[in-house]
């Protein structure tokens, strides 16, 4: 009767490598710089997105606050404009130069409505 050595050799090599398995997850002095480097990395990685994002609300902060000087202005020259649309002098003379003249005392006329009684 032939035993097949190949595979009983197979199985024990396997055997072998799984008792090996805490020799490789054994950290040694390379693995942990190559992990410290990796985790500074993804550090770096971390405060280099959070400045750009800081930077991008920075620009946005800005752009806000540029945009509200301008509508602050343009607020006081409307209001400006609108006090001296309401000028009592520059209403009297656009109502003269489209042809409007003060009530004089003999074009007054009164009228007298009756009363019902009640």
């Amino acid at each position: 009767m032939a035993v097949n050595t190949e595979r009983l050799s197979s199985i024990l090599r396997a055997r072998e490598r799984r008792l090996n398995i805490p020799h490789y997850l054994r950290l040694d002095g390379s693995r942990y710089l190559l992990a410290l480097v990796l985790f500074l990395a993804l550090m770096s990685l971390v405060v280099l997105l959070q400045t750009g994002a800081v930077a991008t609300q920075g620009y946005a902060i800005s752009d806000l606050q540029s945009e509200k000087t301008v509508l602050m202005r343009e607020r006081a020259q409307l209001q400006v404009r609108e006090a001296r649309a309401q000028s009592l002098t520059l209403i009297r003379q656009r109502a003269e130069a489209i042809g409007l003249r003060p009530l004089q005392p003999e074009q007054l006329r009164y009228l007298e409505i009756a009363s019902d009684g009640h």
